[in-house]
């Protein structure tokens, strides 16, 4: 995964370190539903874990290109200091675990809710400073902030378009097999791909 924490906005780091801390547990499309887009028999088993590689492929593509997490998953994303906002960097957020800090003293302190709100309407999602409540001031060392947050849905409230375009990647690399390695990925997607994507990328404002 991309790591933005040298990224600066007029010298100043405002990207984190982002950790997944839980995977999701479902996956946007099943492996019926791609056995039934690829045209195997339901009782043919004999792809069905190569098949199951594929659509973790397509998820990791299209979330890549997205700039969006599709399931639910919970995500650590850390800072040397309190930025003046917290971008959350993966599009749909569905909650603020908890934000921890090292204060002065280098104890690790839990920031109260109230110092902060969360707006969940922005693409990707942010966390601001409340209008009563204040990023603190942090004992210097690295990942001294520690955001905790959940990003994702269920498999549900997932777009077709979205759907559809990663039963077209598995699709590809199961009838093309020389252009995919199991546990790595092809960047480049299909240009349709691409057109079924974009109107779902969440871009940095």
């Amino acid at each position: 995964m991309l790591n933005y924490n040298y990224f600066s906005i007029d010298g100043y780091v405002n990207y984190g370190k982002l950790v997944l801390k839980t995977a999701p547990t479902d996956t946007a499309i099943t492996l019926a539903e791609a056995k039934q887009h690829l045209r195997v028999d339901s009782d043919y088993d004999d792809d069905n874990d190569y098949i199951t590689a594929l659509i973790g492929v397509a998820t990791n593509q299209v979330e890549e290109f997205t700039r969006r997490r599709l399931i639910s998953q919970t995500y650590n994303l850390f800072f040397d200091v309190f930025p003046p906002y917290i971008d959350l960097q993966v599009g749909i957020v569905q909650s603020v675990t908890h934000i921890k800090y090292y204060d002065a003293s280098n104890s690790l302190v839990t920031l109260a809710a109230s110092n902060y709100d969360l707006d969940d309407k922005i693409k990707p999602g942010r966390i601001y400073e409340s209008n009563d409540g204040t990023f603190p001031d942090t004992y210097e060392k690295p990942n001294a902030v520690e955001v905790e947050f959940v990003a994702g849905g269920t498999a549900a409230e997932v777009e077709d378009a979205i759907k559809q375009a990663m039963l077209i990647i598995v699709g590809r690399y199961y009838e093309q097999r020389q252009d995919i390695v199991l546990g790595t990925q092809v960047a480049e997607l299909p240009l349709m791909v691409e057109y079924m994507l974009t109107p779902y990328r969440f871009l940095e404002l």
